[in-house]
């Protein structure tokens, strides 16, 4: 009976005693997996936030070179207008020298006027004859002097030696103050300064000319290039005045056309 007894408590108390050690080893397989779980879960959000971090980084770089490309390209855009400017203004500055030469080269050389014939009575062509001969001759001869003299000096602009053309119009106009080239002469010697890039006295040679001789045929071109000397010394507001007076005081000159064309890009 007791045997019975223990058997039976031992058969209802066998679920608790076997289970137990099980039981335990379940919740620590439990803890163990939902641990792992939140390691995984961290695991993810560490590389989630690594992922998106190299993003950003990348993101961060493919800006910056969009930004430098972008520059860049501006950059680029500038110098090839500037370029496109400065190549516009040297065919301009060419033409206009083409266009002068060949105005040059179509009119003749300055040469002696022709004296006024004057009858002498015959008193008067005897007690004379020699001093009147000696003035004539000493009038041509001065006339063919300035004329080669002015020739020589073109020649030298021509060739491009415009150190030695500026010298040479300096010494024609020295020697011949009240020759009706003397215009041309400062003209020409501001254009042998542009030659040398020296704007500065370019300008101040054209502008001698401009003020010295208002009215003279080269005082349109000279207002022309003293304003294309200024853009080159970075006056544009200067040379935009100065074609204005240009335009002004000599509307219907070919220098004038030009000058609207110049002034249209320096708004």
């Amino acid at each position: 009976m007791k045997q019975l007894r223990y058997l039976l408590l031992l058969a209802l108390l066998s679920p608790y005693v076997w289970a137990a050690p099980g039981d335990d080893l379940a919740q620590k397989m439990g803890d163990l997996q939902k641990a792992m779980q939140a390691q995984d879960a961290r695991l993810s959000r560490l590389e989630s936030q690594l992922q998106n971090q190299g993003l950003l980084n990348l993101l961060n770089q493919v800006e910056a070179l969009k930004a430098e490309v972008s520059r860049l390209r501006g950059s680029q855009e500038e110098l090839a207008y500037q370029q496109g400017t400065a190549d516009k203004r040297v065919k301009e500055l060419f033409a206009d020298l083409d266009d002068r030469v060949k105005e040059l080269e179509s009119k003749p050389m300055a040469a002696a006027a022709p004296q006024p014939a004057v009858r002498l009575q015959p008193a008067q062509a005897l007690s004379k004859p020699v001093a009147s001969g000696a003035a004539g001759a000493g009038q041509a001869t001065e006339a063919e002097g300035e004329a080669k003299t002015y020739e020589a000096a073109h020649q030298l602009v021509k060739s491009g030696r415009y150190k030695d053309a500026v010298l040479a119009f300096q010494s024609f106009i020295k020697a011949y103050p009240a020759s009706s080239l003397v215009p041309n002469a400062h003209y020409w010697t501001g254009f042998s300064y542009v030659g040398m890039s020296d704007f500065e006295s370019a300008a101040a040679s054209y502008q001698h000319l401009i003020t010295e001789f208002p009215n003279s045929q080269k005082t349109p071109d000279a207002m022309l290039s003293l304003a294309r000397a200024q853009v080159q010394m970075k006056q544009n507001a200067e040379a935009m005045a100065t074609l204005g007076a240009l335009i002004e005081k000599f509307p219907y000159s070919r220098a004038a056309d030009n000058g609207k064309k110049l002034l249209s890009t320096l708004k």
